[in-house]
């Protein structure tokens, strides 16, 4: 399983057409094959920062969704609208029958 956090900074004049995308982008994500979880969240202590907070079975999960229509194009649509550029942290979490070392 990978967890894949990801920071998006936007520009308050754009927050109610961006939660409007977002909504739709994960609602979309939801719904793809290797989705174990898509939730938005935004920051308590920082207005108009979310993350999203993505499980996904594997890696071949994540590179299809990054070829999917509906993210490219919410990428697309909302990247004129980011303060600053996406940052993405993605943690590989061990299958249970896994051994983990250390």
């Amino acid at each position: 399983m990978v967890i894949i956090h990801g920071w998006i900074k936007i520009n308050p004049e754009h927050r109610s057409e961006f939660l409007e995308k977002a909504d739709r982008a994960v609602k979309q994500s939801q719904a793809e094959e290797g989705n174990l979880g898509y939730r938005l969240f935004e920051a308590v202590d920082e207005t108009n920062t979310f993350m999203t907070l993505e499980k996904w079975a594997d890696q071949a999960a994540i590179d299809k969704h990054k070829r999917s229509e509906h993210f490219n194009n919410f990428l697309e649509s909302t990247k004129g609208w980011m303060l600053e550029p996406l940052q993405i942290d993605a943690h590989v979490i061990p299958n249970n029958d896994e051994k983990v070392e250390g």
